[in-house]
């Protein structure tokens, strides 16, 4: 082909590509403005849902706990239970056979980026014996980890199951629970001097509001995303590692992020 016929369909081709840029229309980003959920509103409706159960052996057992954590969302479609004059949503599970003690591991996350917009879903747990009596009942303490991983970062608890009478794991939240708080290290004081990786889970997360001396408290609520499970060895590191409160002096997140790194 002559220099002259290369050079035409080059001009042919770059003509040919900007008439198509003409009839091509990219795609603006659109961006989330759906508000974050409602605490309040979430406890409104807690108030005002009519219950289908007032007595433990009323609850409907029919879910095997999962071998591994596993996702279930609490929403405002979830049922509600009235126990012991405490009106709750619940998960349930049949236990397996007991052969020794084991662990069964929570894991939450807030239910909204900002933290001063956002509350945890803390579970209560309690096992339930063959006749459908309670045998433990126990507020489950969360701890946060923070992950590489977005997936194995949020606030962790357990439970024991040690008692050989245990048939049924009811998960509830309990009015205690309710008004109590999680310590959360993932403030923007606390992060003034640390870089997070932009893949994490947690790296646009920031608070509303001003935050001092480097804590944050994040109320609890009746609904959101619960992982559980069975303990495995990924989250037991999560759950023996967590921050479970204020840190001392010198202590804080940065150890959390070493600790990370060496469970990569």
């Amino acid at each position: 082909m002559s220099r002259v016929s290369s050079t035409a369909a080059i001009a042919l081709v770059v003509l040919l590509l900007t008439g198509c840029t003409h009839g091509i229309r990219i795609p603006l980003p659109e961006f989330d403005n759906t508000p974050p959920p409602s605490r309040d509103a979430a406890m409104q409706r807690l108030k005002d849902a009519q219950p289908c159960c007032h007595a433990w052996a009323d609850l409907p057992f029919h879910d095997a706990l999962p071998d591994e954590p596993r996702e279930f969302i609490v929403d405002k479609f979830s049922p509600v239970a009235d126990l012991d004059g405490e009106r709750t949503h619940f998960l349930t599970f049949v236990l397996p056979k007991f052969k020794k003690p084991y662990r069964v591991v929570f894991q939450t996350q807030p239910s909204a980026r900002h933290l001063g917009n956002s509350y945890l879903l803390a579970p209560t747990a309690t096992t339930l014996n063959a006749s459908y009596q309670p045998l433990s009942s126990t507020d489950v303490s969360l701890c946060v980890y923070i992950s590489w991983r977005p997936s194995m970062s949020g606030g962790f608890g357990a439970v024991t199951i040690d008692d050989p009478n245990a048939q049924y794991l009811v998960v509830t939240t309990s009015a205690k629970q309710l008004d109590a708080t999680t310590y959360w290290a993932q403030s923007p004081t606390s992060f003034s001097n640390i870089s997070v990786p932009s893949a994490s889970a947690f790296a646009g997360v920031n608070s509303a509001a001003p935050v001092t001396r480097g804590s944050f408290n994040v109320p609890h609520g009746p609904e959101g995303t619960l992982y559980l499970g069975h303990m495995t060895s990924a989250y037991a590191s999560a759950v023996d590692n967590g921050l479970c409160g204020k840190p001392k002096t010198g202590a804080g997140l940065l150890p959390m992020l070493r600790r990370s790194l060496q469970n990569r």
